[in-house]
């Protein structure tokens, strides 16, 4: 059995700390919340990097999986922060009670298990949004794209998937 990687995250304290999804996955024993200092050492999900999240990536994921929670509001915040690895998720739509039905407005779990689902790590994808009680609606809404993202072999086959879903 493959272990499942370590999924951390750096908390900006931006948001209500009621409906973060990282604070709940802690409390479970799912995350591990990380000092700023730490960030630097995982492949981080980020709106605004240059490379898309693709099945390949996998190897990148397992060695661990970083989030930064904070508002999508205050992203201008992020951008003093820089990686070494960084991926952006193709477009999704949001099931989380906030943002349901809008595009690219993930909570950081939905996020979470999208990355996970596209590099192959699906069961704990699943389980994950399980935890939610609004969870099973992300694959739901999602299903069909996160399973032809997961087979994409690259980021011109993720943008045709999007243009055959009008998602561009």
């Amino acid at each position: 059995m493959i272990p499942s990687p370590k999924i951390l995250y750096v908390d900006l304290k931006q948001d209500d700390p009621k409906k973060s999804t990282m604070r709940k996955l802690r409390d479970l024993g799912i995350s591990k919340e990380v000092s700023r200092r730490e960030m630097n050492h995982h492949m981080v999900l980020r709106a605004d990097a240059k490379t898309m999240m693709l099945h390949r990536d996998r190897d990148i994921v397992q060695r661990g999986i970083l989030l930064i929670e904070g508002s999508w509001n205050r992203d201008d915040l992020l951008y003093k922060f820089h990686f070494s690895v960084e991926r952006k998720l193709p477009v999704l739509i949001a099931s989380n009670p906030v943002n349901y039905g809008k595009r690219e407005k993930l909570s950081s779990a939905e996020a979470l298990c999208a990355a996970l689902f596209i590099t192959g790590y699906r069961e704990l994808s699943r389980e994950i949004m399980g935890k939610f009680h609004w969870g099973h609606t992300f694959f739901e809404l999602n299903g069909n794209l996160l399973d032809e993202y997961a087979a994409a072999e690259s980021e011109q086959e993720i943008e045709q998937i999007q243009k055959e879903y009008g998602l561009t």
